[in-house]
């Protein structure tokens, strides 16, 4: 079963430059300083067994647990699963263990003391060659180097692969949240407090943890706090595959009883207990977090809350305007323009409302607001084009249109090929605001978008330009040009 956080893409405009890092390194030790281990490990196994060392310090270990016989002496089957079963118990059991590598098993008294010494050595050294034997953390002999190298190993590439898939799922976002300082620290941090879980509870276990999975699960820890009772959408599958929307915190519940299952019920190498406390750490770390988050963290937060929200509302709204409710419709969208000042559409599905009032001050508001529309895009300039059109033609009792306004929307219509309407604005304002000093420079744009489209009205424009404003720049730059 497969229950994923699938809830918003990345913003490439603010990368998770951490994350990626982050799993760049997880790749890197796997795929170049582990690239080969099992040859070494599977080197250090044969000659454990070939040599007669697995025979020797098994029965040592069949002593020490008082399981020999009357006479001390036991004959080993090597081809029965028991032996083998009882040879990972052997070099599980920390006691034993470092009773035999202080030489408190074979003693340098025992006769078999040099035989065992010199195969020991060699394939201590066969082993160390093992990257994860050697930098895995056992919670026997636990070191300050092995403790943070743990954390960038995997057993497999199925291993490596399910963490840094869970690690990129969330990752992102919650780098996102908190900024990339908080979130690497905070990833460590947790990690770390996993492993320093599994040291604490399972200190009389020889056997190296290794993996990403601690550090993972605090990720998954800070994700659900921050997140908490917020609904997110999630890819199921079992048996048949869908998204859905939950709350995050249910994510916790499968995920520790299955956990939980895996520690009492199952016969795994799957460290659980890393897993609980990169859990708690991460938690920990977000809860603390929280606390400083800045506004954007927020918005980023409640961001598909925000767009259920304004859909629920559009939506109100197109339902008001379908049953011709145009107060309430219009209290919607103008609720919705307050809420999303940026938001283009909505402030056209309001101005299509209001300008059934054309005598009313919002009507007039809104449509400089949108005559004002930045951006020399054909879709922009076409917004524009059409919100000037609708109000010249309906503004009662006249448009409340300044001079620099339309000085700006003629330049704008004549690049953006409405020259038409470019002209009939030119002359409105030459002929009633002859001393307005823009108006040369509106001439100069259609004289210069009429060249090669119409070669009478281009010269008709630079005449009017050179005759009615010889002064300006614009009347001395063509003069200059054209001697």
């Amino acid at each position: 079963m497969l229950l994923l956080p699938i809830d918003r893409p990345i913003d490439w405009h603010n990368p998770p430059i951490v994350t990626f890092l982050l799993v760049l390194v997880n790749c890197l030790f796997y795929f170049v300083w582990q690239h080969d281990d099992h040859r070494y490990a599977q080197m250090a196994y044969e000659q454990y067994e070939a040599s007669g060392l697995l025979e020797m310090e098994l029965k040592r270990y069949y002593q020490y647990r008082g399981l020999t016989t009357a006479n001390n002496q036991l004959t080993l089957d090597l081809t029965k699963e028991k032996t083998f079963r009882d040879a990972q118990e052997m070099n599980q059991d920390a006691a034993f263990q470092l009773k035999l590598a202080h030489e408190q098993i074979i003693t340098p008294n025992d006769p078999v003391y040099a035989q065992w010494k010199q195969h020991r050595t060699q394939y201590d050294t066969l082993i160390n060659l093992v990257v994860t034997q050697k930098y895995g953390l056992n919670p026997a002999i636990p070191s300050i180097v092995t403790f943070f190298t743990s954390m960038f190993l995997h057993a497999n590439f199925l291993h490596l692969f399910g963490n840094m898939l869970s690690l990129l799922l969330m990752g992102y976002v919650v780098e996102t949240i908190l900024g990339r300082a908080i979130y690497f620290w905070g990833y460590l941090v947790a990690g770390l407090l996993g492993n320093a879980l599994y040291v604490l509870l399972m200190s009389n276990t020889y056997q190296s943890g290794i993996g990403a999975s601690g550090a993972v699960f605090s990720v998954l820890g800070m994700y659900v706090v921050l997140f908490g009772l917020r609904k997110i959408r999630f890819f199921f599958f079992f048996i048949y595959f869908n998204y859905f929307k939950a709350p995050a915190i249910i994510m916790l519940f499968p995920i520790i009883a299955y956990q939980l299952y895996i520690q009492f019920y199952m016969k795994t190498n799957i460290n659980v207990l890393v897993h609980l406390g990169g859990l708690a750490g991460g938690a920990l770390v977000a809860l603390i977090a929280k606390r400083f988050l800045s506004k954007d963290s927020t918005d980023y937060l409640n961001q598909e809350i925000d767009k259920e929200k304004y859909q629920q509302a559009y939506n109100l709204g197109q339902q008001q305007l379908a049953a011709m409710n145009y107060k309430d419709a219009k209290a919607t969208f103008t609720k919705l323009v307050s809420e999303n000042p940026n938001d283009i559409g909505i402030k056209q599905q309001l101005f299509h409302i209001v300008k059934l009032t054309p005598d009313s001050e919002d009507f007039h508001q809104l449509a400089q607001q949108l005559l004002k529309l930045p951006g020399a895009d054909r879709a922009s300039v076409r917004i524009v084009h059409d919100v000037f059109i609708e109000y010249s033609s309906r503004a009662k009792p006249k448009p409340q249109l300044s001079a620099d306004l339309l000085i700006t929307l003629a330049l704008r219509f004549a690049a953006g090929n409405y020259l038409t309407d470019a002209e009939k604005i030119m002359n409105y304002l030459i002929h009633a605001k002859p001393d307005f000093s823009r108006n040369a420079e509106g001439l100069s744009a259609l004289a210069k978008y009429y060249n090669g489209k119409d070669q009478e009205k281009a010269g008709h424009y630079r005449q009017l330009l050179l005759q009615t404003y010889p002064d300006s720049t614009q009347a001395q730059h063509l003069k200059r040009v054209s001697t």
